[in-house]
C-alpha cells in the first residue's frame, strides 16, 4: 500500500511539473518573423530575390569560375539541340543559366564563352 501511495504522489507531482512546460510556446526554426504577416514583406522578399538573380551575360566574364550551384547536371545543355551552340571541345561543356548559354571548361569550371539568351 505504501508503494501505491508513493507511485500516485510521484505521478501527480510529475504532472504538475510537466504541465507548464507543455503549455509554454515552442521555439521552431521554421518560425517566420512578424514582418511576414505584413503585406509589404513578401514584395520586398521577391525584389531581393530578383536582385540576387544571376544574369550571366552581364554578371560573369570569360576566365571567371562558374559558382558551384550551377555545375550540376540540371544545367548541362546538349549543344546539338541548339543551332547557335558550337560543338564543345575536349573537357568543355555548355550550361544554361537563366536563359544564357555558358561554355565552360569542365575540369576547372572556368568560363570560356557566354552567349546571351
Amino acid at each position: 500500500m505504501n508503494t501505491l501511495i508513493k507511485a500516485i504522489v510521484l505521478s501527480i507531482s510529475t504532472a504538475f511539473v510537466a504541465a507548464p512546460a507543455m503549455a509554454a510556446p515552442q521555439n521552431s526554426q521554421n518560425h517566420q518573423p512578424q514582418a511576414a504577416h505584413n503585406h509589404e514583406a513578401p514584395v520586398k522578399h521577391q525584389a531581393q530575390q530578383h536582385k540576387n538573380a544571376v544574369n550571366p551575360s552581364h554578371d560573369w566574364h570569360a576566365g571567371q569560375k562558374v559558382p558551384s550551384q550551377y555545375r550540376g547536371n540540371s544545367y548541362k545543355v546538349d549543344h546539338s539541340k541548339y543551332k547557335k551552340l558550337a560543338k564543345p571541345g575536349k573537357n568543355q561543356q555548355w550550361i544554361k543559366v537563366n536563359g544564357d548559354y555558358i561554355l565552360i571548361n569542365a575540369m576547372t569550371h572556368s568560363i570560356i564563352k557566354i552567349i546571351g539568351g
